[in-house]
């Protein structure tokens, strides 16, 4: 045989093993990366680290884009909300403070003679003493029945499931002309949720031509909690001005906002 023959032939053959490995080397990357595909419904979208940008989850993007500018990546924005409180018939103002950190938030509630805060990293806190369980399921509906949470939730790994779109109520006739939603589940990562919050669920209807939120509906202790949302414009951010929360049709609690500010 020729050596030029030879040369040839050794050339092909180094050639097709480089494809050879090159082609399994893809197949074993591609085998490894996790499937996007949800069982049961329109897409399940990936968990996004605490690092990652708020810009990463397509539906807490969407309702961020809505809401101003209070959650932009490079800021740590400190907004302070106070309003009526009304719950089992009697009022009480209240005020929230909700700081941006890498997590997600540091939250403050204030309540006559009364501070709880709640943190990723410790839970909910009382000063002074212990917060009660009614506290508890008081300041939990006030900080994660919220928009703030539906964006910033994405920071600590929670994840979002498009459950449907265009979602019209039970009861709708063929001439409905009312709004529509998308419903998005958002689960607390396995091992925070303790720390997150004592619901590990909620169910957000995002309004398909404002893109934002109209309800929250959690569960407790095996009884659904509905949170209905109106909205108001103050200093250019959009903010719930009246939050109404019902279980078995009965009502609960309501909070109404008196002012809202903003630092950037």
């Amino acid at each position: 045989m020729s050596r030029k023959r030879k040369t040839l032939i050794l050339g092909g053959a180094c050639l097709v093993t480089v494809i050879c490995v090159t082609g399994a080397l893809v197949i074993s990357r591609a085998s490894t990366q996790p499937s996007l595909k949800a069982k049961g419904g329109l897409a399940q979208s990936r968990t996004i680290s605490p690092t990652g940008s708020l810009r990463l989850q397509p539906e807490a993007a969407a309702v961020n884009r809505r809401l101003g500018d209070r959650f932009k990546v490079s800021g740590r924005a400190e907004s302070i909300l106070s309003g009526t409180l009304t719950l089992s018939g009697n009022q009480q103002q209240v005020t929230i403070i909700r700081r941006q950190i890498e997590s997600g938030e540091l939250v403050e509630v204030l309540l006559p003679g009364r501070r709880i805060t709640w943190s990723l990293a410790e839970g909910i806190k009382a000063t002074p003493g212990t917060a009660t369980e009614q506290e508890r399921l008081l300041v939990e509906r006030l900080i994660f029945d919220s928009p703030d949470q539906f964006v910033l939730a994405q920071l600590r790994g929670a994840s979002y499931f498009t459950v449907t779109r265009n979602l019209r109520p039970d009861d709708a006739g063929d001439n409905y002309s009312g709004p529509l939603w998308r419903l998005v589940r958002i689960s607390e990562p396995e091992g925070t949720a303790e720390m997150a919050e004592k619901t590990h669920w909620r169910l957000y209807y995002v309004n398909e031509a404002t893109d934002l939120i109209d309800r929250v509906v959690s569960e407790n202790k095996g009884q659904t909690i509905d949170a209905s949302i109106q909205w108001t414009d103050r200093q250019g951010e959009q903010v719930p001005a009246h939050i109404k929360w019902t279980m078995g049709g009965q009502t609960i609690m309501e909070f109404e906002i008196v002012a809202f500010s903003l630092t950037k």
